[in-house]
């Protein structure tokens, strides 16, 4: 494997061999060279990384430090070019996944169209439900991992791998008056206006219903759904408001049919997850499938300025 950097690469063989000029003649470079690379480093670090003694060289306490962690940057950096050259040759795989029924009209089919057209030879099979149901598939294994919004406790034997910044938002139709509104939305500056709103066994209900206690009592609701895309068809006709995350209207927002604006209630800052089964071990395919989720969802997140935060990562998810 390549040197993660020449000066490491000298540091590390001067370290083994107790010598620049038996490390310059293992590496095939000039005995000045090498000792140029270790003078460089030490100035970075700012102390001596070798006592220099009549025997040779002989790493300093500081040396001890160092030397761990330059074995350390290179096993991981080995590490991720093996990763990379996996996911180079993947010529064939499959995709199991579980994931909510929003995600499986717009946001999923993004990401498998966008894999078919790099690796034609894989294969998906994605299964919709809601939250409760996703993480039962989970651990019963009837799909490896699963997307849908934080739970906040999930059942034994799953656990949570990778997290996204949501926010919730109100959404209307471009000309609606809270479209247009110069002051910040809470929920309940949206409570006069016809609803339609999420059923009560969705994910999205529950957490609007946090916000606003009162929701169910003094909205105006039409209709109660459990289809987004339903939500959005109505509130697209004028008159209703809804409560959707971005990745629910990306399309419809781009294309101008609908507007959207993130409600500032605390409770309306969540993240969407990815679950796995405890000890499962990621495939190439599946880091791969991963990865464009992440460029799929962080491009939503840059259109709709959603700030970007630390992603949750498991070791042995390759992502």
């Amino acid at each position: 494997m390549p040197a993660i950097c020449q000066s490491f690469r000298c540091f590390d063989e001067v370290a083994q061999r107790g010598s620049v000029r038996k490390a310059a003649a293992s590496l095939h470079l000039t005995a000045a060279a090498v000792n140029q690379q270790i003078l460089n480093l030490e100035k970075m670090v700012g102390v001596p990384l070798f006592d220099r003694v009549p025997s040779g060289m002989q790493l300093s306490s500081a040396g001890d430090i160092m030397l761990a962690a330059v074995r350390r940057s290179q096993r991981d950096f080995d590490n991720a070019l093996a990763q990379v050259e996996d996911l180079r040759q993947l010529r064939r795989g499959h995709v199991n996944l579980g994931v909510s029924h929003s995600s499986a009209e717009n946001l999923i089919p993004q990401i498998i169209g966008s894999l078919m057209d790099s690796h034609p030879g894989l294969s998906y099979n994605v299964r919709s439900g809601n939250g409760e149901t996703l993480l039962r598939w989970v651990a019963n294994g009837e799909v490896d991992v699963a997307y849908c919004l934080r739970r906040p406790v999930p059942p034994p034997g799953v656990v949570e791998v990778r997290a996204w910044p949501q926010r919730l938002g109100v959404v209307t139709a471009p000309g609606h008056p809270l479209a247009a509104q110069a002051t910040p939305l809470r929920l309940r500056d949206c409570l006069d206006y016809p609803l339609a709103l999420m059923a009560q066994d969705m994910e999205l209900s529950s957490v609007a219903s946090h916000i606003e206690p009162c929701l169910a009592s003094r909205g105006r609701p039409v209709v109660e759904t459990n289809s987004v895309a339903m939500a959005r068809t109505l509130v697209a006709r004028g008159k209703a408001v809804g409560f959707l995350i971005p990745e629910n209207v990306a399309l419809e927002v781009a294309n101008g049919t609908l507007a959207w604006r993130g409600l500032v209630d605390s409770g309306a800052h969540l993240h969407t997850c990815l679950y796995q089964r405890a000890g499962y071990s990621t495939t190439a395919v599946m880091s791969m499938f991963v990865a464009a989720m992440d460029l799929a969802i962080e491009d939503i997140h840059r259109h709709f300025d959603i700030a970007k935060t630390a992603r949750i990562d498991i070791n042995n998810l390759a992502v």
